[in-house]
C-alpha cells in the first residue's frame, strides 16, 4: 500500500523557483489540484543514477493512462529514502499538460529551459535521488496519485515498469514489475524516456513448465490442476471502454465455466500482440461449473470501478475503437473459446453475450452480442453498465 502523505503547503515564490520546495503545513483547505484520484497518472521509468555526474541529469517518466488530457499543475512531486526519511518535494505551480496515453519526462535540469528528453524541470527541489533505492511519488493534498519504491540503480541504466504490462498505479507497486532497461541490439542508450518501455526480459514467454498441482482456496488442500478443454469455458462479457475509471484500471473480461476447471496455464490474448498467461502459484485459479469469473487489470475495487472479486489479472489493453477485435482463451496452443466484435463500444457500457447463447457453440463476429442494458449497473452509484461476475441480461427487444 502507499504511504500516508503529509499535508504540505508550498513556498515556491519565496524561494524563487519555477516550482518550489515545500514544508509541512497544518492547512486544511482544499488543494488546487482537487479531484485527482489514485492512478490518474502512473510513474513508469526513472534514472536515479546517470552516467557521470548526477546533478542536472536525473529524470523520471510519468504516463497518463486516461482518455483525456490532464495537467500536473497543483500536484506535489516528492522523493525520499527507502524508509521514507529525508523527504523533499516540488510543487507544480505552472501548467504541465500530459495528453491521453502519453508521457511527460520530469528532470532536475538546472538550465532555465529544459532540453530533451526532459519536458519539465523541477530544479534542485528534490536534491539527489538515492542511487541505492528510494521512493518517488505524486500527490494531491492527502491523495497519493502514484508512488513507487525503486531498487538500486546501475549508472547510466534507467529502471522501467515492464513495457509488456498496462501502466497501472497498483501493479507498479510490485518490485517484480520493474527491471533495468534491456540492452539494445546495437548497444545504444539503455533508457526510453518519453516512449513506450520495452518488455522486461525475465517475463515468461511460454506456457511450458507449469506445475501439475495447486492449492485450492476453497478446500485449503493441494490437488491436481483441472485443465480446461474446448467447450469448458465461454467468454461472455467484456468492458473495453470504462467510464468510471481509466481504461488501464477498469477494463475487464468475464468468463463462464461449464465444468469445474482451473485457469492455471491458460492464455488470454487479443487480435494483436497482447497476451497473458494466468499463473498464481501455488493457488488454484478455480472456476466452479455454472459460475462466472472476472479477469481484470486490478483487484482493488476503489481503483477498478467497483468490480466484484477478481480471479486473475491480465496486462494488455482492450481496444475501444471500431474494427475487428478478438479475445481468445487457449491452453498449450489449443483454442478454448474466443469472442470477436467490430463495433466501437459505448463509453461505460460492456459488450455482453446473450445468456441464452452461453452454452451454444461459438458465434460469428457480433452475432449474439449486445450492449449491457440500462438496468445493469455495478460499482458506486451511478456506476458503469455491465454484470461482471453475474448473469448477463437478455439481448432481446
Amino acid at each position: 500500500m502507499k504511504r500516508q502523505p503529509l499535508l504540505i503547503s508550498c513556498l515556491g515564490a519565496a524561494l524563487g523557483l519555477a516550482g518550489g520546495a515545500c514544508e509541512p503545513s497544518f492547512s486544511t483547505g482544499a488543494p488546487a489540484c482537487e479531484g485527482w484520484r489514485p492512478g490518474d497518472v502512473v510513474i513508469t521509468e526513472l534514472l536515479p543514477d546517470p552516467e557521470g555526474t548526477d546533478t542536472g541529469q536525473e529524470w523520471m517518466e510519468v504516463y497518463n493512462p486516461g482518455r483525456s488530457s490532464v495537467d500536473l499543475k497543483g500536484l506535489m512531486l516528492y522523493s525520499a529514502r527507502v524508509d521514507g526519511a529525508q523527504e523533499r518535494a516540488y510543487f507544480f505551480e505552472d501548467s504541465v499538460p500530459v495528453a491521453s496515453r502519453d508521457h511527460v519526462v520530469l528532470g532536475d535540469v538546472r538550465a532555465e529551459v529544459p532540453t530533451p528528453p526532459v519536458d519539465h524541470a523541477y530544479g534542485d527541489a528534490l536534491g539527489a535521488l538515492a542511487n541505492t533505492g528510494g521512493i518517488v511519488g505524486l500527490r494531491c493534498g492527502e491523495v497519493v496519485v502514484d508512488e513507487v519504491r525503486y531498487a538500486k540503480a546501475r549508472a547510466g541504466v534507467s529502471l522501467i515498469y515492464d513495457g509488456a504490462r498496462v501502466p497501472d498505479a497498483v501493479d507498479n507497486d510490485e518490485p517484480e514489475r520493474w527491471c533495468e532497461t534491456p540492452a539494445s541490439v546495437d548497444g545504444g542508450v539503455r533508457s526510453s524516456p518519453g516512449a513506450v518501455n520495452p518488455p522486461c526480459p525475465e517475463r515468461a514467454s511460454a506456457d511450458a513448465g507449469l506445475p501439475d498441482t495447486c492449492l485450492s482456496p476453497r478446500t485449503g488442500q493441494y490437488r491436481s490442476v483441472s485443465r480446461p478443454r474446448p467447450g469448458d469455458l465461454r467468454l461472455t462479457e467484456v468492458m473495453a471502454d470504462p467510464k468510471a475509471v481509466a481504461d488501464a484500471q477498469g477494463e475487464w473480461v468475464e468468463v463462464y465455466a461449464l465444468r469445474d476447471v482451473d485457469l492455471n496455464g491458460v492464455t488470454l490474448s487479443n487480435e494483436g500482440t497482447g497476451r497473458t498467461v494466468f499463473q498464481a502459484p501455488p493457488r488454484c485459479l478455480e472456476i466452479r461449473a455454472g459460475t462466472h469469473a472476472v479477469l481484470a487489470h486490478g483487484e482493488e475495487p476503489l481503483l477498478n470501478g467497483g468490480l466484484p472479486p477478481v480471479l486473475a489479472l491480465f496486462s494488455f489493453g482492450v481496444s475501444n475503437t471500431a474494427g475487428f477485435h478478438l479475445l481468445r482463451l487457449s491452453l498449450d496452443g489449443q483454442v478454448l473459446d474466443e469472442m470477436s466484435w467490430t463495433r466501437a463500444p459505448l463509453a461505460g457500457v460492456s459488450l455482453q453475450l446473450d445468456p441464452s447463447r452461453k452454452t451454444s457453440p461459438r458465434v460469428s463476429s457480433d452475432e449474439g452480442y449486445c450492449a449491457a442494458p440500462e438496468g445493469a449497473r455495478y460499482g458506486p452509484v451511478p456506476g458503469d453498465r455491465g454484470t461482471p461476475g453475474g448473469e448477463n441480461r437478455s439481448c432481446g427487444p
